[in-house]
């Protein structure tokens, strides 16, 4: 029989406890502790793009996602002063025919590839290949040549001196984009365009989302804003509310947290709210009234100067707009060079007489009932614009307008993309439209016969206003360039094919659970230094 001595008990004691100490206690069932939530801004948008394509048709929903998915050779202040972006530097040519841009270094695509002068000069020129429908094909199409000077270093030549390049390379549509996610769409037939943005694509729910997540990697903002660096946000959600009152009642719930407002009964509703704040944008914008120059009678000027005097701005921007903006006189508004508030001498002022006289001068006749007609057709129309507001309310006011004047207006309202195929088409009479640009070719992109079909949707062609538009993009001289544009719109308001309304007044409208966002040029809202409160 074997027996332990003490010693020997006494050491196995020891080392039971040893052991006993060292296992792994058996404790209470702990729920598990939750991930902190994330930082998601959720923003409210009316119309979604057809796809992600810096380079494709314009519409409000691709400008307002392009700025956080893709970078720019440079950006504009909300003063108008061009500041580097993706280029850190450049130097202009004596001559005008050439500028060298010096790219910053480091830069990533969000598909790992290197952002050089390769992708400038690639992105470029698939632009001129395939961008004739984006508003700013006319300035692109001015690149003679896109050199690499090296790795960093792009130059852009020019047969003449291009007086809208930093107008042009400063908007979103001028994105440069993944040379390799290029030539994987283009084998695919069809793909993601991969760009270095702030935010990268996370997901696409048709007609209800686009979520977008946050880049890492971003180490190269702008000094449009203070965090230079990858977003506070984690997530950025642009949520499809085609209404406007249900966008509003989605601000109010916490649904969403910022939406875009431009009806003063939704101003002064939510001036009144402590939970949220409104930033006024500045913002190069006209809302105005065209004609279908293709169509009769409204391909003449006589017709489209007696309707014009048909219409009222000043009861629009009262009974419409609550004051929420300013009576236009001129195709460009105050805030552009070439603005001159003398051209409101040779605009078509509201006088419902001088209308009624004019489509007599025509050759129209007035019925007992009021109808004008001529050769046994009547005088009237279609009405088309989009379901933006406050277009209803606008639209309803020019209808009464034409009515007092005998002349019967039906109103059709579509989405966005639907109106913008509807103008290509031509099917239309009367238009209710606008343009926010950044530079005074926008006539040339709205108004000019080469764009007719794309961007110039009311097919208004005049050799001579063509001749001066041409002249201002090449014209270096500030001042010159600026006279220019003056002429060209003494032109274009005889001719009258459109009526202009009203500068609008926009605001931003930002839950306080957000902090830091702020509105940068033309209205878009800068989050890289935004947080969420109480997260």
């Amino acid at each position: 029989m074997n027996t332990l001595s003490r010693r020997s008990l006494s050491g196995l004691l020891l080392a039971l406890l040893v052991l006993s100490a060292c296992a792994p206690a058996v404790a209470p069932s702990v729920a598990p502790v939750a991930p902190p939530a994330e930082a998601v801004l959720v923003r409210a948008m009316t119309t979604e793009p057809a796809k992600l394509d810096p380079q494709g048709p314009p519409n409000s929903g691709l400008s307002l996602l392009l700025p956080y998915l893709y970078d720019t050779l440079v950006v504009r202040d909300v003063d108008n002063t061009i500041l580097p972006a993706l280029a850190s530097s450049w130097e202009v040519a004596d001559d005008g025919l050439s500028i060298t841009m010096t790219l910053y270094p480091g830069v990533t695509f969000h598909d790992g590839e290197p952002l050089n002068a390769a992708a400038v000069q690639t992105t470029f020129e698939r632009f001129k290949a395939v961008g004739t429908a984006s508003p700013i094909y006319e300035g692109i199409a001015q690149f003679a040549a896109i050199e690499t000077v090296d790795d960093l270093t792009v130059r852009f030549v020019f047969n003449e001196p291009a007086a809208n390049f930093w107008s042009t390379v400063s908007m979103p549509f001028a994105a440069i984009i993944s040379p390799a996610s290029i030539a994987a769409a283009d084998a695919a037939g069809g793909g993601t365009l991969v760009g270095s943005g702030p935010f990268r694509l996370e997901e696409w729910q048709t007609g209800q989302s686009i979520t977008l997540v946050r880049n890492p990697d971003y180490a190269w903002g702008p000094a449009t804003v203070t965090n230079r660096n990858a977003p506070y946000l984690d997530k950025m959600v642009f949520k499809v509310i085609p209404d406007a009152a249900t966008q509003l009642a989605a601000l109010q719930t916490g649904e969403v947290d910022v939406l875009f407002i431009n009806q003063p009964s939704h101003k002064l509703q939510l001036s009144a709210n402590p939970d949220v704040t409104l930033h006024e944008t500045v913002l190069n914008s006209l809302i105005y009234l065209g004609y279908n120059c293709a169509r009769a009678p409204f391909d003449e000027v006589l017709v489209r100067r007696a309707l014009s005097h048909a219409v009222n701005k000043a009861e629009i921007v009262t009974l419409a707009l609550g004051g929420l903006g300013q009576v236009a006189d001129a195709p460009l508004p105050p805030t552009l060079p070439g603005y001159d508030p003398s051209l409101a001498e040779a605009g078509q002022a509201y006088d419902p007489a001088l209308a009624q006289a004019l489509l007599v001068e025509a050759g129209f006749t007035q019925s007992a009932d009021g109808a004008w007609s001529r050769d046994g057709v009547r005088l009237q129309g279609r009405l088309l614009t989009s379901t933006r507001q406050p277009n209803e309310a606008i639209a309803t006011l020019l209808q009464a307008q034409f009515a007092a004047i005998g002349v019967p207006v039906e109103i059709q309202q579509l989405d966005s993309r639907a109106v913008m195929e509807a103008t290509s088409a031509g099917e239309f009479e009367f238009l209710l439209w606008r343009y926010d640009w950044n530079d005074p070719d926008a006539l040339n992109i709205f108004l000019s016969s080469a764009r007719i079909g794309s961007t110039n949707r009311v097919a208004y062609s005049n050799p001579a206003v063509d001749e001066l538009l041409q002249a201002g993009a090449h014209t270096l001289d500030p001042e010159a360039r600026a006279a220019l544009y003056v002429e060209a719109q003494r032109l274009i308001l005889a001719d009258a094919p459109w009526q202009p309304l009203y500068y609008p007044v926009d605001v931003i409208a930002v839950s306080n659970r957000i902090q830091g966002a702020k509105p940068g040029y033309m209205g878009r809202l800068l989050v890289n230094d935004a947080k969420v409160i109480g997260r």
